[in-house]
């Protein structure tokens, strides 16, 4: 599976975003880069229905203006063997 950059990888957010997709399974998560996975119940589907078709809606341009559905995020801490403490 071939990892791909997106838009957000730039100096701007100091955030460098790579994906991958696997189409053997259907969760979603986001692991990162220091010891913390990141699960998402829903994916990334969290937004309630809009109508993209009003040119008037503020839903349509503003991530901010859109209405969230319920979901959970569940975040797990994952200790390197090297780090752990005895």
């Amino acid at each position: 599976m071939a990892q791909h950059p997106t838009a957000i990888d730039s100096i701007r957010v100091g955030i460098k975003f790579t994906w991958e997709y696997d189409r053997s399974i259907h969760a979603r998560h986001i692991v990162t880069n220091h010891g913390w996975k990141i699960l998402l119940d829903r994916g990334l589907d969290v937004f309630q229905p809009y109508d993209n078709r009003d040119a008037f809606s503020l839903a349509t341009r503003l991530q901010s203006q859109r209405l969230c559905k319920k979901f959970e995020v569940t975040f797990l801490r994952f200790v390197d063997a090297g780090d752990r403490q005895t």
